[in-house]
């Protein structure tokens, strides 16, 4: 029963996640001109702010504090992601399962320590990356949801600094929320077998114009060219 557990829930960690952190939160707008999402491709290019080169120009213009941390945030990122892409290439191995599992519980118990001793790191120490890198741990610190859900204030504030978009700030606020069986508040969370239904995954329309509502609110892309996007790059292309 334990291993049925632990496999439905990286089941749900795969499926769930978005792009991988080699990307910035969204795909390049030159990444995306055959995708069939005019409405996402016109809102990347309407905000090239939130693309990676506007990330890595920020960030090459910045002098961070601690680059150790920086670099071994990129390397557990490098390892949850590798991780990841090999359960998904081989769902039904056990040693590629508990191996995910071991590192996401690794990095969790390392993320924990470090925010205990010195907070959340901010851009200033790791640069933008290394925030969103530490984001992606949070984001995938499941196995601890009291100490995922403690995070958010600090993810939150991260934000309301110019450090972390909003997109990724809605991705960790609707992970939370999963977490505490509680509705999505920005839709992000469904896995794409429930974003191929009529309301992508929510009870119904009027729950579609709430969250399409909060969407607006925070300035990120509506929830269907978002579910659009995320489809599409979820799908092997040749």
């Amino acid at each position: 029963m334990r291993d049925a557990m632990q496999t439905a829930r990286l089941a749900w960690l795969c499926a769930s996640l978005a792009m991988p952190l080699a990307s910035a939160n969204t795909p390049e707008p030159s990444s995306t001109q055959e995708m069939p999402c005019p409405g996402a491709i016109a809102w990347n290019q309407a905000h090239p702010q939130d693309s990676l080169e506007a990330l890595i120009q920020r960030d090459a213009a910045r002098t961070v504090s601690n680059p150790t941390l920086r670099d071994t945030l990129a390397e557990r990122v490098q390892r949850d992601q590798d991780a990841r892409n090999a359960y998904l290439a081989a769902p039904n191995n056990a040693l590629v399962r508990r191996r995910a599992l071991e590192i996401d519980a690794d990095n969790v118990a390392w993320l924990y320590k470090l925010v205990k001793a010195q907070g959340f790191p901010t851009a200033a120490q790791v640069g933008e990356r290394g925030v969103r890198n530490a984001w992606l741990l949070a984001q995938h610190a499941d196995l601890q949801p009291k100490f995922q859900a403690s995070l958010q204030p600090e993810i939150v504030q991260r934000h309301a600094d110019g450090e972390l978009d909003g997109m990724t700030l809605s991705r960790f606020i609707d992970r939370v929320l999963v977490a505490q069986h509680k509705p999505q508040r920005y839709g992000t969370q469904f896995t794409p077998q429930a974003w191929a239904t009529p309301h992508f995954g929510l009870p119904d329309e009027q729950s579609v114009q709430e969250v399409e509502q909060h969407r607006r609110e925070l300035g990120i892309m509506p929830l269907a060219d978002y579910v659009c996007m995320m489809s599409y790059f979820r799908t092997p292309h040749p």
